[in-house]
């Protein structure tokens, strides 16, 4: 069972977090609405995950206590938060973070970020494939783990990475012919995704960090069991 703890300073959507995620197999090692006391049960009590809200009581944000959790110890942190303005995205963006939350939010949007985050834990530290493109006359050597999603543009093939956006002439079938079956999944026409990037999803579209992919109709049911799958790998 994974532990999560809770950073979030409104004692009745803490609480119902707790209850949301205890019935969903997840075990709560702790609660707590002020930044400072968090940071000390968070070395303490060592959490499998955290859920973190931005603004918090006390001196310290949550962003505060991402920063120090991170000095000492890799915990992924999903933030939570009712700001979505740029300049909050912009500081949350500057911290290694699994994923973010904006408030308010559905049950099936906490529990499936929540799940695409453990996933995502499960395959860190696993080999990674290489794929060589060509950009501006150069062969450039992009590893599986940075690609986000390849879309397909008439000849050519747009491929995102974390760093910036890549454009090949080659037609996507023939890109992602050399990539891992495993990790990257065609979820719609025009659209190839990294699993371990995915954040959250529903019935129609998913999301890929920033960006928002359709979901080919009637893939929902397959999508959902294929990331079961992943979660459960040993």
């Amino acid at each position: 069972m994974k532990n999560i703890f809770i950073v979030e300073d409104e004692v009745a959507l803490a609480e119902n977090v707790e209850t949301i995620l205890s019935l969903s197999g997840y075990s709560i090692v702790g609660k707590e609405g002020d930044g400072a006391k968090a940071f000390d049960l968070i070395l303490r009590l060592k959490p499998d995950l955290i859920l973190m809200d931005v603004m918090l009581q006390g001196k310290l944000s949550g962003i505060d206590v991402a920063q120090m959790v991170r000095e000492v110890v890799e915990i992924p942190i999903i933030f939570i938060t009712a700001h979505s303005d740029k300049a909050y995205l912009e500081k949350i963006s500057l911290l290694n973070y699994d994923a973010y939350i904006l408030k308010p939010f559905s049950k099936e949007v906490l529990i499936s970020t929540i799940y695409l985050s453990f996933l995502k834990q499960n395959k860190r530290g696993q080999t990674t494939n290489v794929l060589n493109i060509r950009d501006k006359g150069f062969i450039v050597p992009l590893k599986e783990d940075q690609i986000m999603m390849l879309k397909a543009d008439g000849l050519y093939t747009r491929i995102y990475t974390t760093e910036r956006e890549y454009v090949v002439r080659d037609i996507l079938k023939d890109v992602t012919s050399r990539l891992s079956d495993k990790k990257f999944l065609r979820i719609h026409k025009s659209y190839i995704v990294n699993l371990d990037f995915i954040t959250a999803f529903n019935s129609k579209e998913v999301a890929v960090k920033k960006f928002i992919v359709p979901i080919r109709r009637g893939f929902f049911k397959q999508l959902s069991e294929i990331l079961h799958d992943r979660v459960n790998e040993p």
